[in-house]
C-alpha cells in the first residue's frame, strides 16, 4: 500500500501553501495519509561547520519520517522568484542525515506551490530540480498563482472556486494514492 506523506516547505504559521496541503490530503484515504508541519522541525541555517558538530535530533527524526514513505505530496512557496530558503535548508539537512544523500530515491513526489499573487512556476521547476536530484521522481506539478482569487476559505477547510483547479487537485491526489509504492528499506 502507498504511504503518503504531505508537507509544506513553508515556515509561516498561517501558510496557504499548507492549507493546500491539507485540503489534499482530505483527497487522500485516511489510511494512506500522513500530514506534517515543517515548523515541528524547525533546524539551523546548515553550514559543514555545523555538520561537523554533529546532525541535529529534528533532522534525523525528520529523515525517519521521510523514509518509512513512498510517496509524497510537497507545497512548496515561491520566494523572490525561488523556492523558500526554509525548505532548501531542509532539504540540505536531511540529505546529510546519512551518507546517501539522495533521500528521494525510488520515491514519487507530486509539487504543488501556492502563491498569494502570482509566480508559482520558479518554485515548481527549482523544487522539481532539487528533488530530482535527492533522486525523487516528480509525478504533479500544479501552481495555483492567485490562491485569494482561486479559493474561499469556510469552517470546514478549502473551497476551490476554479473546477478546472480542483478536478487538477483531485487527479493529483488520486494519482499519487494509485501508484505502485516502491519497497521501503529503513
Amino acid at each position: 500500500m502507498s504511504k503518503i506523506l504531505l508537507f509544506s516547505g513553508s515556515n509561516n504559521p498561517k501558510s496557504i501553501n499548507q492549507m493546500v496541503i491539507n485540503s489534499v490530503a482530505g483527497m487522500i484515504d485516511e489510511d494512506k495519509r500522513t500530514v506534517i508541519n515543517l515548523l515541528d522541525y524547525q533546524l539551523p541555517v546548515y553550514s559543514f561547520e555545523l555538520e561537523a558538530e554533529g546532525i541535529p535530533e529534528k533532522a534525523k527524526a525528520l529523515r525517519k519520517i521521510i523514509d518509512e514513505h513512498n510517496s509524497f505530496v510537497i507545497a512548496v512557496p515561491e520566494h523572490n522568484g525561488s523556492i523558500s530558503a526554509f525548505f532548501k535548508n531542509t532539504m540540505d539537512w536531511l540529505s546529510r542525515v546519512e551518507k546517501g544523500y539522495k533521500l528521494f530515491s525510488d520515491k514519487r513526489v507530486a509539487l504543488i506551490s501556492v502563491s498569494p499573487v502570482g509566480g508559482t512556476a520558479n518554485a515548481l521547476s527549482h523544487a522539481e530540480a532539487i528533488l530530482k536530484r535527492l533522486g525523487a521522481t516528480i509525478t504533479d506539478a500544479i501552481g495555483i498563482p492567485k490562491f485569494f482569487e482561486e479559493t474561499v476559505t469556510t469552517d470546514k477547510g478549502l473551497h476551490f472556486k476554479d473546477e478546472e483547479l480542483y478536478r487538477k487537485l483531485k487527479n493529483l491526489a488520486k494519482n499519487i494514492s494509485e501508484q505502485e509504492p516502491q519497497p521501503i528499506t529503513i
